[in-house]
């Protein structure tokens, strides 16, 4: 979710904005759908329908949504193989990201590499484009006999733009800002827990995070929208990682996803092709990497980072299992009032009319997936959260293979708390 404020903050709202962009977590509750269990999430308050954001205009967009209704599911009655299915439905897919480059020769360039209890951490920067490398961490294990599995830890959104991978791996130089939000959300950088249970985490700075992130504070507040000429102004005033400094970057970064995007989709790519083909590189080093099995590669991600894993998951038939934690959703059902909640990074034109969010990650299938739920979660409807559970439980069914899927629901809001992870983990180690 991007925090879209319209008005300059206060104090008080910036160290709002900062500590309350992730709710922190409560008591953790599941139930799994799949071949283990009941699909029922546990019980929460039914929300009260509010009336459609569009007003007037909704009635059109409902009307379109039904027109325009996926129409290559796999749970089609005319098709009978996984195979032919993935063979017409993965090319249309593809086209949709609309972002393929020339990439350069595959490797990396060793910035640093720091020991650790029980793994190592090699800080490099990964070859991608002519245009650009991507920023890294890789998580070694220490030394064991054989290759060993490798996963793409994917990082939220969550409006934080100045971190990337740091939300993942901590360092001794993290700021209490840094910390008090990974607590919130994870509880813990899992990357590292990952790591000593014996997988090759590689982790990246993501487009528009990180190192990656939009410089806001280069931007000429004279050529920036009026309301936010003033705080552009104020940055290079403010220092770095406090509260103030964090929450104008958030609000600038926030503001300009707009024009990125449109930036983007002007020049004929997508958000969503970018982050899946940078995801998919990742995918590439790791292969290549002398302690990794090629044959076992797996993905996982809270928030954007689940969206991530479902897009890569689509994208890459090299990755074995995955879990998406936070991030799945029929995108019918959001259009009331819940599209609005999400990031520019989210959308991708014209692959509705082909191809649900539950069908992406189909792609993915016969590989194993578990989709964790949570059912406080506000950014999305929950029968819309509970539909593409269910539609993944079928799809999964007819392609013989109900074993490999699971649909979880904890009773939590936004988050990927340690109960969680233990359970995603718990499912890589299973499947990889």
């Amino acid at each position: 979710m991007t925090p879209l404020s319209g008005h300059a903050l206060t104090r008080r709202e910036a160290l709002a904005l900062v500590g309350a962009l992730a709710l922190p977590a409560s008591g953790c509750g599941v139930v799994s759908a799949g071949p283990e269990a009941s699909p029922s999430p546990s019980p929460s308050p039914s929300p009260v329908e509010r009336p459609p954001d569009l007003v007037n205009l909704h009635a059109f967009m409902e009307q379109l949504g039904k027109a325009n209704a996926p129409r290559l599911s796999f749970l089609d009655p005319r098709w009978r193989s996984l195979e032919d299915w993935k063979r017409e439905a993965r090319p249309v897919y593809l086209q949709s990201l609309r972002y393929a480059p020339a990439p350069r020769p595959l490797g990396a360039e060793l910035l640093a590499r720091e020991e650790r209890d029980g793994f190592s951490v090699e800080t490099v920067r990964i070859h991608a484009t002519d245009a650009y490398d991507i920023p890294a961490r890789v998580l070694v294990p220490a030394r064991r006999a054989g290759k060993r599995p490798g996963l793409v830890a994917l990082h939220c959104h969550s409006g934080q733009y100045v971190w990337g991978q740091a939300k993942l791996i901590s360092t001794p130089a993290d700021s209490a800002e840094l910390k008090a939000f990974r607590d919130r959300v994870y509880g813990r950088p899992y990357a590292e827990l990952l790591a000593r249970k014996g997988f090759v985490v590689v982790v990246i700075d993501a487009f528009y995070f990180g190192e990656r992130r939009l410089r806001v504070e280069q931007i000429d507040p004279a050529t920036a929208p009026s309301d936010l000429r003033e705080l552009i102004a104020k940055l290079p005033g403010l220092e770095r990682e406090t509260p103030d400094w964090l929450a104008a970057v958030y609000r600038l970064c926030g503001r300009y996803e707009e024009l990125t995007a449109k930036t983007l989709l002007a020049m004929g790519a997508t958000w969503p092709g970018i982050l899946t083909w940078d995801d998919g590189r990742s995918v590439d080093y790791l292969c290549s990497r002398p302690e990794v099995d090629p044959e076992r590669i797996g993905c996982l991600g809270l928030s954007i980072g689940g969206l991530r894993a479902v897009r890569l998951i689509g994208a890459d038939p090299r990755l074995k299992a995955a879990c998406v934690t936070g991030w799945m959703t029929e995108f019918g059902g959001q259009i009331r009032n819940h599209l609005r909640a999400h990031t520019w990074m989210a959308y991708l034109p014209g692959l509705y009319t082909s191809l649900d969010l539950p069908d992406v990650a189909a792609l993915g299938a016969p590989g194993a997936l578990l989709v964790q739920q949570c059912a406080r979660d506000t950014l999305y409807p929950l029968e819309a959260m509970r539909g593409a559970v269910d539609r993944l439980t079928r799809i999964y069914a007819k392609a013989g293979a109900p074993e490999r899927f699971r649909g979880s629901f904890y009773d939590e809001p936004h988050s990927f708390v340690p109960a969680m992870q233990d359970e995603a983990i718990a499912w890589l180690e299973r499947w990889l």
